[in-house]
């Protein structure tokens, strides 16, 4: 059974090869246009300041569940966060959302994920995409590091939509329950 993206790329050779025998220049559609952005949230350090923007995307904001794959997470900030503070939150929500059991099978693929976060900046975006059965962390389109497992996808998304998330609001809102 072919892919999503496999389905794409062909659609995408067809209308260039199309538009060149036609004598036309060709038009190539990138990956991005094929997401929607479904809900958008604040990101908020200490429940009060507004640090930046989260949202939520999929080929289909009409799906019945919002975290099947495949979506992508985007957190667009306003100001500098140093890399760590990424991975220490990261490590602490799952820690809080995980059973004992699960976060210490996937802890070792969890610490080597959260190495891979970098210091942000004003304008810098942190893209996570599931798809494929994996999980890629990108900071400004450049993909940083790739996890496969759908196991470790909806565990390390339990950071934002897990019982105990990092922010209750902020999952709301990204799900459209607010």
């Amino acid at each position: 059974m072919a892919t999503q993206a496999f389905r794409h790329t062909v659609i995408r050779i067809t209308l260039t090869v199309t538009s060149l025998l036609i004598g036309i220049s060709p038009v190539l559609v990138s990956a991005e246009e094929d997401w929607q952005r479904c809900h958008r949230a604040d990101v908020k350090a200490l429940k009060v300041f507004t640090v930046g923007e989260a949202s939520l995307y999929r080929e289909n904001c009409n799906a019945a569940d919002l975290l099947a794959p495949p979506l992508k997470l985007a957190f667009r900030y306003f100001r500098d966060v140093p890399g760590d503070a990424f991975g220490k939150a990261a490590m602490h929500f799952l820690e809080k959302n995980l059973d004992e059991s699960r976060f210490e099978r996937l802890e070792p693929e969890l610490a080597t994920f959260n190495q891979y976060y970098q210091d942000v900046g004003d304008g810098d975006q942190y893209t996570l995409t599931y798809d494929d059965g994996a999980l890629t962390l990108a900071l400004n389109g450049k993909a940083l590091t790739k996890q496969s497992g759908d196991d470790f996808a909806h565990a390390y998304l339990t950071i934002w939509f897990g019982p105990d998330p990092y922010s209750p609001a902020m999952k709301e809102s990204l799900l459209g329950q607010r």
